[in-house]
């Protein structure tokens, strides 16, 4: 006999899965600045390709302090976003165990072990996680 309990109480990653502003990746620095500041809920940005797929993932944390560092802002505003970015951020499918994708999260860098997972359905960019909210759910 299934046991529907367990099985209903699941969580899913799309349940946890939160939205994310989008840069496309030929953007600048400026524009990847603005998007961040007009999502200031956000932890997060992830950079597509026009297919909709994620090339990259800038951190705002990280990004901000590089934006306030000692480079001119007129040299950081005309920087490609792309060049700031995170290019191999973990990405995961929606169909992805979050147990599994904790795990994977956990093993990364630990400079790296808090920034956002990049979530896609069929290939193109679907949300992302954060780490916190996969330690919440575990079972």
């Amino acid at each position: 006999m299934i046991n529907t309990k367990a099985a209903s109480t699941a969580v899913k990653l799309a349940e946890i899965m939160r939205p994310v502003p989008v840069v496309l990746d030929h953007h600048t620095c400026r524009q990847a600045l603005r998007t961040m500041f007009e999502h200031p809920e956000s932890k997060c940005l992830v950079l597509c390709n026009t297919a909709e797929k994620p090339v990259g993932l800038l951190m705002s944390e990280k990004f901000f302090l590089v934006a306030t560092g000692r480079l001119g802002t007129d040299t950081f505003y005309r920087e490609p976003a792309m060049k700031l970015a995170h290019k191999y951020p973990l990405i995961v499918d929606i169909a992805s165990e979050p147990q599994t994708v904790l795990a994977m999260a956990l093993d990364r860098n630990p400079m790296s072990r808090n920034d956002c997972i990049v979530v896609t359905d069929c290939g193109k960019l679907a949300g992302v996680v954060y780490v916190s909210d996969l330690l919440a759910f575990r079972s």
